[in-house]
């Protein structure tokens, strides 16, 4: 057991840092959704969620007597801005940030999935049940985007076929 509990601390810190980078991304995009006031507040709530999301996972690290990765969260979070740089020095970002969001979210999913199986082989029933929510709460907004990924795409072909710059701000 004792070397689930390091695979499990290593993972939640990986997930620590992955959600760290989210934060970052989903704060960069609610800042240039300026033509898209739906999808910018969409994006603000899965922002908040994000945040309490990494909460929660602050305290599954204290419970374990554990702290993050200050190395990781780093490095995770030079990913997601070098992500969100790519996509979003683009006239079509806001379908680019769409794709790549649904990308992220899938990927957080898979990670919580593997952290609450590790939970239950650890016997920590709770974590385990946390992690399931958090990856049930990941699968709303995937379902979302997969859904808004065509209207947001119509929409974008829209506004440029109308002569309306249909990229996000810049702030």
């Amino acid at each position: 057991m004792a070397e689930t509990r390091e695979i499990m601390l290593d993972w939640l810190r990986d997930a620590h840092a992955m959600e760290r980078a989210s934060i970052d991304n989903l704060k960069q995009q609610v800042d240039h959704l300026e033509h898209y006031p739906d999808i910018r507040a969409k994006f603000q709530a899965q922002l908040e969620l994000t945040q309490r999301q990494e909460d929660r996972i602050d305290e599954a690290l204290a419970t374990m007597g554990a702290d993050k990765s200050s190395i990781k969260d780093a490095i995770t979070r030079f990913a997601g801005r070098a992500q969100a740089l790519l996509a979003g020095s683009t006239e079509d970002e806001v379908v680019k940030q769409a794709t790549t969001t649904l990308a992220y979210e899938e990927w957080e999913i898979a990670n919580f999935r593997a952290l609450a199986v590790a939970a239950q082989h650890e016997g920590e029933e709770t974590m385990a049940t946390m992690f399931e929510e958090m990856a049930e709460e990941k699968e709303e907004m995937a379902d979302w985007l997969a859904d808004a990924i065509p209207d947001i795409t119509r929409r974008y072909l829209a506004m440029r076929a109308g002569g309306i710059s249909p990229g996000m701000a810049r702030s």
